[in-house]
Order: structure tokens, then sequence, then C-alpha cells
């Protein structure tokens, strides 16, 4: 396809908007922005397309619905919890509060890996991707996807040590 040639964007969103909202939501944990985030994605998937093409749309819009996500984290948006009703759950309360906070302290250490790191780590862990899948997305070796991968895991268990503490008395 050449430039000239628009995508059939349709047939783009419907392959694609699942896994973008699912990144986005797994990082901010709100409908309501991943809903905005996932807009954003897909316009500037649009006019990066405009610019040139692209390779891989898998890629490009993984990476920028956890870039876009990451952003919104920084910005520090008050979070919009999930109404109880939209939540059907079979965990006991404090394994729910638990996991709440865990998730809710996941996603401020996300915001501050690195960029290529928090991608690597969003594909692998939240849309369980291969380190091959990762490599063919992003457009690197897989040996940079081990790295990255490795590198935000241990930034992750630094900053969330805070959790182990009480393993270790």
């Amino acid at each position: 396809m050449t430039n000239d040639e628009l995508p059939d964007w349709d047939a783009i969103v419907e392959q694609h908007a699942g896994r973008v909202f699912r990144v986005a939501l797994r990082i901010l944990k709100s409908v309501h922005d991943a809903e905005d985030v996932s807009q954003e994605v897909f316009t500037e998937a649009f006019r990066l397309y405009a610019a040139g093409p692209v390779r891989v749309w898998t890629g490009l819009l993984v990476r920028l619905a956890t870039l876009r996500s990451i952003d919104r984290l920084r910005r520090n948006r008050p979070i919009v919890e999930l109404r109880e009703s939209d939540r059907v759950s079979s965990v006991e309360p404090y394994q729910e509060l638990a996991a709440r906070e865990l998730a809710h302290w996941l996603g401020k250490a996300l915001a501050q890996l690195p960029d290529q790191q928090a991608t690597v780590f969003v594909m692998h862990h939240f849309e369980q991707l291969s380190r091959d899948q990762i490599s063919a997305a992003l457009g690197v070796s897989p040996q940079a996807v081990s790295t990255a991968l490795y590198k935000a895991r241990q930034r992750l268990l630094a900053l969330l040590a805070v959790f182990n503490q009480g393993d270790s008395q």
C-alpha cells in the first residue's frame, strides 16, 4: 500500500481497539480515561501514518496506548474508580483491597519507568505477548526486549519494595 492510499481505518480500529483499550485500562484503572486515551491513540496513529508508512500497526498502537496512559498518570489526574456494579468478583474484600492497592502502586511505579521499559513490560505482562512478538511489534531485537524487560522488573521491584518488607520480618 502506498502512503497515498488511505488504509481501511474501520478494519484497523476493529482489529486493535480492544487491545488498545485493555492496555490503557490496565494502566489507568479508569474506563473513562482508557476510552479517552484510546481515542487519542487512534488520532495520533492517523497523524503518524500521514507522516510516513506504518510497518506494524499492533506495535505502534500498543506503544502509543502505553505511552499516552503513562503520560496521563504522570499528569496526576484523579483516577475514577470502577463502580461496584461494574465489577464481578469472587475474591474476599481484603484480597480485593490488597489487589487494588498493589495495582495503584504498580501504576505509579510504571509511570516512573523509561518509556521503552514500560512499553515492553505492559506488552509482556498485560498483553501476554512473547519476546519475539514484542520485538517484531517494536522493531527492536529480541535481546533489547529481554534487557528492557529485565531492567523494568528490577526497577519495579525496587519501587515496590515496600510490599516485600512484611515478608522479610
